[in-house]
């Protein structure tokens, strides 16, 4: 029997971290993983695979994108779990969920195979700082839900909620970016939500495994009594990510962004309703460098990636070879004449009325002609993002 783990949590709650630090560390392990991403742009998917602990080509990687598994993407769900259940090299398998999903279409799917698979595990993480800033540590939050129940009415509140009642275990994430003070009011909160889980805290992904893998601690039987009133009549929406008002919007665009500009969009035009954005950019200052683009709630970071193909070629430090530099105007080939492989791909999760105000903002803080002549003729950039990004392991 194999046994699962899940990864739940709101968006940016830390799985993909999480993920990819459990990976590192579970080489023996024979794991199996299954990616979940709403939005068109496979990023968390593109993170998982970049590490090689698991892939398609060996079939212990499954990345399913454009679309939640707890809705549009649940059958292809259904289909990667009865694709796998007989493998006898698989005896662990961890599904890092988006954040729109919502766990008891899993639950309910998983059960159902309940001769091949044991939901071992159902890991909920929660983002301390936007916890507290959003949700007033959990006051703002039991309000809302108060009023939805009053009102009779479904709300991302309730997404929320759930997806922590539902957990075996909860992780509270960034506690590092918040004051001490701050945080038991937000444990009573949760101990309100879910007394029956195990709570731990998690910085950067540095949890032990053995608090997400083979702990036992997951009971279906109060799944199943939690999920009694959706039974009995429930939406028929619970796991579509519309009944929240929640949707994503793809950006892309092969021109730099102004550091300067980028910075101020995302320090004071970012509104209340765009949840999460992430993927991946490039700056005029910094065009040799892929960055991996990371905001959740109020929390933003860039990270560094990798080097754009068009710019290793320049060879800076005069280490390639002739046949390392003929490999890569081969990979060149058919990009962009001016930029190259560069492209900002970013994939913005939130209302649809924050995003309609939020996307053409985002395309004017692009350069302009006139500062993307001043790039080709290398000239400097205001840059205030810090000038040593953490490197992506």
């Amino acid at each position: 029997m194999i046994k699962i783990t899940i990864l739940s949590g709101f968006l940016g709650s830390g799985k993909t971290t999480l993920l990819r630090r459990l990976l590192r560390h579970a080489d023996d392990l024979k794991l199996g993983v299954i990616v979940n991403d709403m939005a068109e742009l496979e990023v968390d998917g593109d993170l998982v695979r970049s590490g090689q602990h698991v892939t398609e080509e060996q079939g212990t990687l499954a990345s399913l994108y454009s679309g939640s598994i707890s809705g549009d993407q649940r059958r292809a769900f259904c289909e990667i779990l009865d694709s796998w259940q007989t493998r006898d090299d698989l005896k662990q398998v961890v599904i890092e969920t988006s954040g729109s999903t919502h766990p008891w279409p899993l639950i309910e799917e998983i059960s159902r195979r309940h001769d091949h698979y044991q939901l071992d595990s159902f890991v909920t993480l929660i983002d301390a700082k936007a916890f507290i800033e959003d949700y007033g540590a959990g006051k703002r939050l039991f309000e809302k839900l108060i009023q939805n129940e009053q009102e009779q009415r479904r709300s991302m509140e309730n997404l929320l909620a759930e997806q922590i009642q539902f957990a075996s275990t909860l992780l509270v994430t960034k506690t590092d970016r918040v004051h001490p003070d701050d945080l038991p009011f937000l444990l009573k909160c949760l101990e309100v939500l879910n007394p029956h889980a195990d709570v731990h805290a998690a910085s950067y992904g540095q949890v032990p495994s053995s608090r997400l893998l083979g702990t036992g601690k997951f009971s279906l039987e109060r799944s199943r009594l939690l999920a009694r009133n959706w039974r009995e009549g429930a939406p028929e929406t619970l796991g579509s990510s519309a009944a929240y008002d929640l949707g994503s919007t793809v950006f892309c665009d092969p021109r730099p962004f102004h550091p300067r500009r980028l910075w101020r969009l995302f320090r004071e035009r970012l509104g209340l309703g765009i949840h999460r954005s992430k993927g991946f950019v490039w700056i005029a200052s910094r065009d040799e460098q892929v960055l991996l683009w990371n905001q959740a709630a109020a929390g933003i970071g860039l990270e560094l990636l990798a080097y754009w193909k068009a710019a290793l070629l320049k060879d800076p430090l005069g280490k390639l070879v002739a046949e390392e530099k003929a490999m890569l105007r081969e990979q060149l080939v058919g990009s962009h004449l001016l930029f190259g492989d560069r492209l900002n791909e970013l994939t913005v999760i939130g209302t649809l009325r924050d995003r309609e105000v939020f996307m053409p903002e985002l395309e004017a803080f692009l350069c302009t002609s006139e500062e993307i002549a001043r790039w080709q003729a290398g000239v400097s950039f205001d840059d205030p993002w810090p000038k040593k990004l953490k490197q992506i392991s």
